[in-house]
């Protein structure tokens, strides 16, 4: 049995990849430069607009993919 989320395609990464990193300067602009991990933001009162169009599980594919490149400071 495998128990390993689907994968999404290239196109739907890149575009949550994107919007996590615009996540994450807003909350940090107005945080004092505070990282918080975007699978923390969902549901919260912090989450910002641009990840509504994500499910958690795309925004979770999509960190794992920015930290994996460095674009996200290790959790």
């Amino acid at each position: 049995m495998n128990n390993q989320p689907e994968p999404i395609s290239a196109e739907r990464l890149i575009e949550a990849a994107e919007a996590i990193l615009l996540a994450v300067t807003e909350i940090a602009e107005t945080a004092s430069g505070r990282y918080v991990e975007p699978t923390e933001l969902l549901g919260s009162e912090l989450q910002p607009q641009i990840l509504c169009d994500f499910t958690r599980e795309e925004v979770s594919q999509a960190t794992v993919f920015l930290h994996r490149m460095g674009m996200l400071p290790a959790a």
